[in-house]
C-alpha cells in the first residue's frame, strides 16, 4: 500500500516536476538499467530523455528522511528499493514513454502509444524484528506537495470511451465508459492530433 497518483506527462513537463522536488529539499535518482549504474544528483540535469528503450527509472530521495542503498547484482546496480528503509526514504516518479510509428518487421508499424506513469511512495515497512516503521511526515509532506503539483501540470481531463458489457444482463453490448485521468496538454495533443492512445 501507499500513496499514488496515475498520469500520462511528457519529458518537458516532467523536467518542472523534478525541479519541484529539488525546490522541496529533494535529490534525484536515477537508475540506469542499460548501463548498470545508479546515480544520485542534485540539478535537474541528471534526467535524460528515455531515448529508444525505456530502461531508466527515477526516484525523488528526501535526505531528511533517511539514506538509500544500492547494491550490486552481477556488477549491476540497483537501487534497495521496496518495502524498506530506502523505500521509506524515496518518491518513484517518472514521464510517460512514448512509442513512436516506425517501420518494424516486415513493413509492419510499431503501435503510437504513450505509456502510463505514477508518482508513488510506500505507507511504511516492517523491520527485521516485525516492528512496523511508518513513512516519515517530511516525505508524506514533500509527496503531498509534489501531487499538488502533477495535478497543475496534468489537469484533470474527462474522456468517453466505448467499452463491452461482461454483466449477463446486456452481455455483449457496447457502452459508453466515461472517467478522468491526469493528462499534460502535450500527451493529449499527441493523442487527439496525432492518433496516439493512451496505455
Amino acid at each position: 500500500m501507499g500513496k499514488q497518483i496515475n498520469y500520462w506527462m511528457d519529458y518537458e513537463s516532467f523536467l518542472l516536476l523534478a525541479q519541484k522536488a529539488l525546490d522541496l529539499g529533494c535529490k534525484i535518482i536515477r537508475e540506469d538499467l542499460d548501463a548498470g549504474k545508479v546515480t544520485e544528483g542534485g540539478d535537474i540535469g541528471i534526467v535524460v530523455p528515455y531515448g529508444k528503450h525505456k530502461r531508466i527509472s527515477y526516484y525523488f530521495h528526501l535526505p531528511e528522511a533517511g539514506d538509500v542503498e544500492i547494491k550490486k547484482y552481477n556488477e549491476v546496480e540497483r537501487l534497495d528499493y521496496g518495502f524498506n528503509a530506502t523505500g521509506n526514504a524515496v518518491i518513484e516518479a517518472g514521464y510517460s514513454f512514448v512509442l513512436g510509428e516506425s517501420a518494424g518487421v516486415c513493413g509492419a508499424r510499431e503501435k503510437r502509444e504513450i505509456m502510463r506513469e505514477r508518482i508513488y511512495c510506500i505507507t511504511g515497512y516492517y523491520d527485521e524484528d516485525g516492528e512496523y516503521i511508518p513513512r516519515p511526515k517530511c516525505l508524506t509532506k514533500v509527496y503531498n506537495a509534489l501531487a499538488r503539483y502533477v495535478k497543475k501540470l496534468a489537469p484533470y481531463t474527462e474522456f468517453t470511451d466505448t467499452r463491452i458489457s461482461m454483466r449477463d444482463e446486456n452481455y455483449g453490448e457496447e457502452f459508453e465508459y466515461k472517467h478522468k485521468e491526469y493528462v499534460t496538454r502535450a500527451c493529449l495533443e499527441l493523442a487527439e492530433r496525432e492518433g496516439y492512445r493512451l496505455c
